[in-house]
């Protein structure tokens, strides 16, 4: 007989795996646990702690071959999509949450960089990122919040390249990435839609990070930058003078949306793991029953893994609906109302979730510690732009149909 078998005839039930991981990655599901219980989570205390960048953990993501993962096998990543960059950005949540949100980052920079760039920005950038070099994208302003898709900042011509002037707010990985995608307006453009996006090198003279300080994630460095007088040549451009906005619609926002709904599925999970294990662990003396003993408590859990499971289903569709338009050659935007849905969802979930984790755990939950942890990094989800109220409004003007963007 069997292990499994004999685990059945116990009477426990077991969980299909096709609902723990889409088929055909689960090779890269289990590789990417590995690397969270051995890199990722022995570091993720320290980070939190110290406010420390994870860089070891980075670097340990890219030696495993996932510095490039949505990028084709030709061209040195591993082509796995975006159902694979899902389920690698949703397993590695488990374990360190700013590690995951600084690669998701650096992942929607780095396909910005291919889908927007020349084929010499690719060889000149791509090889640096398979070795553990981190790009990042510096989009927001504190002129215009959460709407980090309106920028008032410019660069306009200065020789033979652009001068950029920019004040930029929340850049994840900010003073640490390698270089930067910075989005800009080009004045004197001929485009109605007047973005610029340049690639700014980190070491660049007028480039400035600041310190970051905030609830949760506190290893991502996603302080504010400023960009002063700085020259960028124009074979830094990314694109034509203008007119990129296409690029938010079709790279940088489905990328943005998909991965970090992935990363609060996962925070949500993890700190669901941690309250299971501890249920199951605690004994009350007086009673001689573990707390997962008590009714109550295992109801809690259930609801709780109910609604990560809705979200993590929400995010596979959605992700296969990615990879058959890219198939497809049809434009990413089209998968916009799903993302919207997905984003708002798996960031409402993980406040609910993590506080069931929370309450579950009791009082050493509330110390200190790893379920305290995943409740902090969870809640920036609802407030990441675009916010859940932002979305709710898109989604709702949808649903009359009326223009959701004015």
């Amino acid at each position: 007989m069997t292990i499994n078998q004999a685990v059945v005839d116990e009477g426990i039930m077991q969980i299909p795996s096709w609902w723990k991981c889409p088929p055909g990655y689960e090779e890269l599901q289990t590789k990417a646990h590995e690397i969270g219980k051995t890199e990722l989570l022995p570091r993720t205390s320290l980070s939190d702690q110290e406010s420390r960048y994870p860089r070891e953990s980075l670097k340990a993501i890219a030696q495993a071959g996932y510095g490039a993962v949505t990028i084709p096998a030709q061209e040195g990543g591993i082509g796995a999509g975006y159902m694979g960059f899902a389920v690698l950005a949703e397993s590695f949540a488990h374990y360190c949450s700013s590690s995951t949100m600084c690669w998701v980052m650096h992942t929607a920079a780095v396909q910005t960089l291919y889908s927007a760039g020349s084929p010499e920005q690719r060889q000149r950038f791509i090889p640096g990122v398979l070795s553990g070099e981190v790009g990042a994208l510096a989009f927001s302003e504190p002129a215009t919040g959460s709407h980090f898709w309106n920028v008032v900042s410019s660069a306009p011509r200065s020789g033979e390249g652009y001068l950029l002037n920019a004040s930029k707010s929340f850049v994840t990985s900010g003073g640490e990435a390698d270089w930067y995608v910075v989005c800009t307006n080009y004045p004197d453009s001929i485009e109605t839609d007047k973005l610029m996006f340049l690639l700014v090198e980190k070491n660049q003279e007028g480039v400035e990070s600041f310190p970051f300080s905030a609830m949760g994630l506190r290893g991502n460095s996603s302080g504010p930058m400023k960009f002063t007088n700085v020259f960028v040549p124009a074979e830094n451009r990314l694109g034509s003078e203008g007119g990129m906005n296409s690029y938010n619609d079709n790279v940088i926002d489905p990328l943005f949306l998909l991965g970090t709904s992935a990363c609060w599925i996962g925070i949500a999970q993890g700190a669901l793991n941690a309250a299971i294990d501890s249920a199951k662990k605690k004994v009350h003396q007086d009673t001689g029953k573990s707390v997962s003993g008590y009714q109550v408590i295992r109801h809690e859990l259930a609801k709780a893994q109910i609604l990560i499971d809705s979200a993590r289903n929400m995010l596979y569709r959605t992700a296969q609906g990615m990879d058959e338009c890219s198939e497809k050659g049809l434009a990413l935007s089209s998968c916009l109302y799903p993302l919207w849905e997905l984003k708002t969802h798996a960031a409402d979930i993980v406040i609910q979730v993590t506080n069931q984790a929370l309450q579950v755990s009791g009082g050493r939950g509330y110390l200190t510690g790893q379920v305290e942890k995943y409740l902090r990094d969870g809640r920036a989800g609802a407030l990441m732009g675009p916010t859940n109220e932002i979305l709710r409004e898109w989604v709702g003007r949808t649903l009359v149909e009326v223009p959701w963007f004015e």
